[in-house]
């Protein structure tokens, strides 16, 4: 018996008996399972906790069940996992099918050589790899696959065998104890149970190698539940389950929990989630039990009535104080010093560690050197001490009215602890809520405002007004900053007199921040009416200084260990630091014990973008997602495994790179509705510290475009737009330049006719220029000449009328000069009308061809008569075949002159014509054999017609006959050479450009 004793003694040594508080939660077909009996439990690498049913394998993201029971099998029965949890290979077996969980999914397993499995010969044996709260026989016997093994076995032994040789190593072993399973696994070893000596063997390779006295194990009241691929073992013993480790060749059995309020006889599995510090336990009949180990311990007061708590004082290192006199710790009432108080709202020490408390209008001292028994009148006032602080030279004081009628208060300044008399009594405003001293200032908090006062002048100064600016509290961090916390109003950073208000929560709960506590990592705590939150102070100050920083809040419930959500305020001071690291804060219901350094902020470690709700439809993508536009409603699964408080889960979204973040609700999903078409980006990003680092994640969403509305499209469209457009500008532009080509023969008709107007306007314009002037030359001439003939006329007669008697010479010599002159004017107007007949004849535009020959014979046939009085005789010696278009009269006139002067001026001899035909040019030869020309009329003409258009006409000189010539033969763009015929007489050549020659 003694030796049991020191075994028990010994045992218990290894037992870690303190039982942790929790809240639990239940999981049945009425909140998210499929099916209530859970025959197995495991977390796989991305953290999704995963369960066997007996209708379907079921993944738990700690918000959330995701059921897979519509595998195209006969059997959706599922009972142990198997495989290697870090090789993503997770298998579970119904009937004869295998299901493999990989890549955060469920699917058919067909091939039995994935990597991380491993697989054994059966033997008629049934693969196992956990146990069950039946018998072993209801499924024949089993193997085992360990590392270093396999292991067969039945009731009564068990068989080893070498991986690679298959050598075998058999023991004779009982393998069950009334119906229980004397076998299972820790950290790929195989351990027995041997119920009758309290003993547990190890078995290495098949043999026994090591036995360990376990009699709290051994005992026939315990049963165990233990997992291979968990690597867990889990002992049931009097209605607390405790949990088995192997750590330096011992055994550690650690105490989780009581579940005196749970039906153990049913569970089958369980699984201690350590990063969480939760633990998973699965039924038979009532689903899943999840139990959540509190962070925080919360106490109350032994009595019931009694369990609001306000102001306290730290008592010691592991204590605090209430006003009431009532010392309570983490494992609640140590004592009461029974104070006589109206007032749980303040409570002060002085400097002699004495304490402060107020009843009735009077403050009392509850003395230290008394341990508190007995007490001092301090101060008996009509008002209610709010809140009271000191220095080395004074204490201060903040009063209100007792009746509360909100109409101000006082600051009161004493010199000693006598309290007879302030010294200064500075009036307020407004009830004060909060008196706080620093940098030579004191700050007085209000209803209504925050006020600085100067310790030197006493001067007050408002930093702060408003009749919602509710200051519930001032504090001063490690690094010196001011902070104010507000009823309703958020709380502030003060910063060279000015409030700097910090963002808000989500919820909005630090609208009522009751008060701020610094841990030593920097980490602000703040209570308010709904949860406890936690910042760290650099991110508040790094807003400060740039408002786009963000800030993000960790929020603790009374899931985490409070009895309620809702911290009171309003007291002097409404959290306590204790000299043990603990923080105490004042709730509704308790006081709120917690150790900030040990107090976990559980995070995501990571999140996944893979699945779809498109139109009631649940599709997995990887990246991308490729829709039509026929879809109307698009819900993408945000899908965090996350096991704490969802408020905790901060998900951000961006709508495309140039958006800005916007949260992501508490539904987990991103929705879309009636998406249009195109490359749609989104980038999702999710809070994993403390320290406001996030992981980021894209998922592009493709909405496929109609056929016209497709990139390809519009580039036919605008290819085959472009073309009708060249086509129609082509065509046009034929059109236009077949019009342009028309216009332009037009044109081109038209301008050569103009351009033939022209220059025949232009040629007329020359010929009327040189008539002009030749006529202003004829005018100017006859005027010259015809004035003496005339003048002599009219003097001679004259002469005669006034002389009556004349000589009969005299008379002849007048009248022969007056016949003369008159002849000769006969003459000359001749001459002139003939010159105004060719010209009147010559601006004829008709043209006709004529044959010069015809032309010389007509002139012959006049002049015959004529020239045969002088026995002359005129030839025409002209080429028969010569023919002209040049005007006919005009050349006839030349002739005619011609022809006349030579006529004149030939007695007894001939005249012939002759022509010649040299290039373009026609010669018209008149040869004479008469007086001819004297060489200064020859000299004279040839001038004359070289410079026809300059020289004067001298018709008196040389009368009017061969001027009139040498004019017509310009107008004809001709010439004429006058030379001597040899011996006698004269020859005249006209030279023509124009010539028609048959």
């Amino acid at each position: 018996m003694s030796a049991r004793l020191l075994l028990f003694l010994f045992t218990l040594l290894c037992l870690s008996l303190h039982s942790q508080e929790y809240n639990l939660t239940r999981y049945n077909t009425d909140n998210g399972l499929p099916q209530n009996s859970v025959k197995d439990i495991v977390k796989d690498k991305y953290g999704f906790i995963w369960l066997t049913t007996e209708n379907g394998v079921v993944r738990y993201d700690g918000s959330a069940f995701l059921a897979f029971k519509d595998f195209p099998i006969n059997n959706q029965r599922f009972t142990f996992f198997y495989g290697d949890v870090q090789k993503d290979s997770i298998l579970t077996g119904a009937g004869y099918h295998t299901i493999l969980l990989n890549r955060r999914t469920a699917k058919v397993f067909k091939d039995l050589h994935h990597s991380g499995v491993r697989y054994t010969y059966s033997r008629n044996h049934v693969l196992s790899h956990v146990n069950y709260n039946y018998h072993p026989k209801q499924g024949g016997p089993f193997h085992l696959t360990m590392k270093e093994g396999h292991y067969f076995i039945t009731d009564s032994s068990v068989t080893y065998v070498h991986p690679s040789s298959l050598k075998e190593v058999s023991l004779s072993l009982n393998t069950v104890f009334k119906n229980k399973l004397t076998l299972f696994t820790l950290n790929e070893k195989l351990y027995h149970i041997d119920y009758a000596s309290g003993k547990v063997y190890r078995i290495t390779n098949g043999r026994i190698t090591a036995g360990y006295d376990m009699p709290f194990l051994a005992d026939n009241s315990s049963a165990i539940l233990w997992s291979q691929i968990t690597n867990s073992v889990f002992i049931i013993k009097d209605q607390k389950i405790y949990s088995l480790s192997y750590e330096k060749n011992y055994f550690r059995i650690t105490l989780l929990a009581d579940l005196s309020n749970l039906h153990i006889q049913h569970l089958t599995c369980a699984y201690y989630d350590t990063m969480y510090n939760k633990l998973y336990l699965g039924s038979s009949i009532e689903g899943l039990t999840v139990l959540n180990f509190h962070q925080f311990s919360s106490t109350k007061e032994n009595s019931a009535t009694n369990t609001v708590f306000y102001s306290t004082l730290p008592y010691n290192n592991t204590s605090v104080i209430t006003p009431l006199g009532q010392i309570y710790s983490r494992r609640g009432l140590l004592g009461d010093k029974a104070f006589d108080t109206d007032s749980q709202y303040f409570i002060s020490y002085d400097q002699d560690k004495n304490i402060i408390v107020q009843d009735s209008g009077k403050v009392y001292a509850y003395l230290n050197s008394s341990s508190f028994s007995t007490r001092n009148l301090i101060i008996k006032t009509s008002n209610t001490l709010v809140d009271f602080l000191y220095d080395q030279k004074r204490y201060y004081t903040v009063t209100r009215p007792s009746l509360r009628q909100y109409s101000g208060g006082n600051l009161l300044v004493y010199k000693d602890r006598s309290f007879k008399m302030p010294e200064r009594i500075i009036p307020l405003d407004s009830e004060p809520t909060k008196l706080f001293r620093a940098d030579g200032f004191l700050w007085v908090g209000t209803i209504h405002g925050l006020i600085k006062i100067s310790l030197k002048t006493y001067k007050k100064n408002n930093i702060a007004t408003g009749k919602d600016f509710y200051v519930r509290n001032i504090i001063r961090s490690n690094d010196g900053n001011l902070w104010i916390t507000t009823l309703g109003k958020g709380f502030y950073l003060l910063k060279n007199d000015t409030l700097i208000r910090m963002p808000l929560d989500t919820d909005k709960n630090l609208l009522s921040a009751h008060t701020i506590l610094e841990d030593k990592k920097q980490f602000f705590w703040i209570p308010t009416n709904n949860g406890l939150y936690k910042v760290r102070e650099r991110k508040l100050l790094e807003f400060a200084n740039d408002r786009n920083q963000e800030v993000s809040y960790y929020r603790y419930t009374k899931d985490a260990g409070f009895n309620t959500n809702e911290f009171n305020g309003g007291s002097n001071i409404c959290g306590n630091i204790l000299n043990n690291g603990d923080f105490v804060l004042p709730s509704l219901d308790g006081l709120v014990f917690f150790n900030p350094l040990k107090t976990k902020s559980m995070y995501p470690k990571d999140f996944y973008l893979e699945r779809a709700l498109i139109d009631g439809k649940e599709i997995r993508f990887s990246k991308s997602l490729t829709v039509d536009q026929e879809v109307e409603k698009i819900d993408i699964f945000i899908d965090v495994p996350y096991f704490s408080n969802r408020n905790n889960v901060i998900i951000k979204l961006k709508r495309g790179p140039d958006k800005r973040w916007e949260n992501v609700e508490q539904g987990m999903k991103l929705s879309i509705s009636n998406p249009s078409y195109g490359d749609h980006l989104y980038t999702i990003k999710v809070l994993t510290s403390d320290n406001e680092t996030y992981i980021y994640k894209k998922i592009h969403i493709v909405v496929t475009p109609y056929f016209y509305q497709t990139i390809w499209f519009k580039i036919v469209s605008l290819i085959l737009i472009a073309m009708i457009i060249i086509f129609i500008i082509r065509m046009r532009t034929r059109i236009l330049k077949n019009k342009n080509l028309v216009l332009e023969d037009i044109i081109e008709a038209r301008t050569k006719k103009l351009s033939a107007t022209v220059e025949s306007l232009e040629k007329t314009k020359n010929q009327l220029n040189n008539e002009i002037e030749q006529q202003k030359k004829l005018i100017g001439t006859i005027t010259h000449d015809i004035t003496t003939p005339i003048k002599f006329i009219a003097f001679a007669a004259q002469d005669i009328l006034e002389n009556d008697r004349h000589d009969q010479e005299k008379l002849r010599r007048i009248l022969t000069s007056i016949s003369k002159s008159s002849s000769q004017l006969y003459n000359f107007t001749l001459a002139l009308k003939e010159y105004a007949d060719i010209y009147n004849n010559y601006r004829s535009d008709t043209k006709e061809l004529y044959r010069l020959y015809d032309l010389i014979q007509e002139k012959k046939k006049l002049f015959d008569p004529i020239a045969g009085n002088s026995n002359t005789v005129i030839s025409n010696e002209v080429d028969p075949n010569i023919y002209l278009d040049i005007n006919k009269n005009t050349l006839s006139v030349i002739i005619h002159n011609l022809l006349d002067n030579a006529v004149k001026f030939t007695q007894k001899g001939s005249i012939r014509i002759a022509s010649e035909i040299t290039g373009d040019t026609t010669v018209i030869i008149i040869r004479d054999n008469g007086i001819g020309m004297s060489p200064s009329q020859i000299e004279y003409y040839t001038s004359l017609h070289k410079n026809i258009d300059d020289e004067k006409l001298l018709l008196q000189k040389y009368g009017m006959g061969l001027h009139l010539v040498l004019q017509l033969i310009h107008i004809l763009d001709g010439k004429i050479e006058l030379e001597n015929n040899i011996p006698s007489g004269t020859v005249f050549k006209i030279i023509l450009k124009t010539l028609t020659n048959e």
